[in-house]
């Protein structure tokens, strides 16, 4: 965590004795020659100094101080629990570590971590490796960002078919609704990603020669005839038609959805401000969450895995950014806030990713 970062190093600490006292002669090898041991004058200013008692553990911390005032801030807005505080060591970074590692799992971090491969993190700096940023003052604002490690996997085509049976309207109506609710929050790389990349390929071989040679991937083709021409269902048709449903699988699928649209718009994503924006300006797009596709290995997946060598050329934008003023409770308390709701987001579409993926084989 740039601003809260430390590093350990620890020092072996011996009964390190002084050499004893040379004497009047010199002592000869068998080979009449004096030995190394006493050709080496030995005085009192060059004796090694005894370590013991000497502390053997020693700490280099970077952002005390706002780790402090982070830390209160947390105390006071509830978040942080007194107990997490270790009275013998008297590490703030350690102690905001403890709250926020202790806030995650609090928040569905394994059932998230079931699904999601993300992780939040708090930062100083949204662009650490600048030289520009790099200053010895006191951070004031911190960001809590999420990035994704790799991208989570969903195959939607059998669940569609499943609820096409039931109504015609009803799989555009949750692919809609399961992408957009992700969305709000973090990239989903679906079948628009991928006919935009088509079309990007396609505008770079107008050029080329050789491009009727060329075949692109067929990602019209992957897309069902159901979610081309449909329009979707309002809400309030869909929850009818989620309690009529005698299948408690895909009861629980539309209730959760319903859910998970809900959840998603409990809270807005927060303005970073223009000085934040410039430092992402030379970023990427954010890296991907997660990849929803219809079939396994289809032309959508295709486009995601060859997209995904060029995703890391530059340092991609986090998925959620959270801006928040250290010393303001209320600013603390909004973050966290807004964060809680991601997290319910995330918890919610592991859920439903369980029930999808359940009938892929």
């Amino acid at each position: 965590m740039p601003g809260l970062d430390r590093g350990e190093y620890d020092i072996a600490a011996g009964a390190l004795r002084r050499p004893p006292e040379p004497s009047s002669s010199v002592p000869c090898s068998a080979g009449g020659v004096a030995t190394a041991a006493k050709l080496i004058g030995i005085g009192s200013q060059l004796a090694v100094p005894h370590l013991n008692g000497v502390q053997t553990r020693h700490q280099l911390a970077f952002g005390i101080q706002p780790a402090a005032r982070l830390g209160l801030s947390l105390l006071e807005a509830g978040i942080a629990d007194a107990k997490d505080w270790n009275p013998d060591r008297k590490n703030p970074v350690e102690f905001v570590e403890n709250t926020f590692r202790r806030w995650a799992v609090k928040n569905g971090g394994e059932e998230i971590a079931s699904e999601f491969d993300v992780a939040f993190a708090l930062v100083s700096d949204l662009e650490p490796y600048s030289d520009e940023g790099s200053s010895t003052a006191i951070a004031q604002e911190m960001y809590m960002i999420l990035e994704p490690e790799t991208a989570g996997y969903v195959v939607l085509g059998p669940l569609l078919r499943e609820l096409a049976a039931i109504h015609g309207r009803l799989p555009v109506t949750f692919f809609n609704l399961f992408t957009s609710a992700l969305n709000r929050w973090v990239r989903v790389y679906d079948l628009r990603d991928a006919e935009e990349r088509v079309e990007m390929l396609r505008e770079w071989y107008e050029s080329d020669p050789d491009s009727e040679h060329v075949e692109l991937p067929d990602v019209k083709g992957a897309i069902p005839k159901f979610l081309q021409t449909r329009k979707p269902l309002q809400e309030s048709s869909l929850e009818r038609l989620a309690e009529k449903t005698r299948d408690k699988r895909i009861q629980a699928i539309l209730s959760g959805l319903l859910q998970l649209s809900a959840a998603s718009r409990k809270a807005q994503r927060p303005e970073i401000g223009a000085e934040a924006s410039d430092r992402l300006a030379d970023s990427n797009p954010p890296l991907p969450a997660l990849l929803a596709v219809f079939e396994k290995q289809d032309a959508i997946e295709g486009c995601f895995d060859e997209e995904a060598q060029g995703m890391m050329e530059c340092p991609p934008e986090p998925n959620v950014i959270i801006p928040f003023k250290i010393a303001e409770v209320d600013s603390v308390k909004t973050a966290f806030g807004i964060a809680e709701v991601v997290c319910d987001v995330l918890t919610r579409a592991s859920r439903l990713i369980k029930l999808i993926m359940a009938n892929v084989n």
